[in-house]
């Protein structure tokens, strides 16, 4: 049985952008290990935090791979703004 990652492009122009598709995704790819690109934000609403955080939260205590990549200038901010390191996903110590 192979376990490839499963992958999703976080398409996130603004603050109002709607959430469903990753909603959608995290719940398709229950244990599996999964790949989070942000490339595609612009900012970081505090919601789409919640959700990484508690499916990454999810996904460590089942023993399963979860990834946030491709963090842009402007997500690291956001992720300041919000009271967390800017290098939160990127860091094993921290996640």
């Amino acid at each position: 049985m192979t376990t490839e990652t499963q992958k999703h492009i976080l398409d996130l122009p603004n603050a109002f952008a709607e959430l469903d598709p990753l909603i959608a995704f995290l719940q398709g790819a229950r244990a599996k290990a999964v790949e989070i690109d942000c490339s595609g934000v612009a900012l970081m609403p505090s919601r789409c935090l919640q959700i990484l955080l508690g499916a990454e939260q999810q996904w460590r205590s089942e023993g399963v791979g979860f990834s946030v990549t491709n963090i842009t200038e402007s997500c690291r901010k956001s992720l300041t703004l919000l009271g967390l390191e800017p290098n939160r996903f990127e860091d094993e110590e921290t996640a």
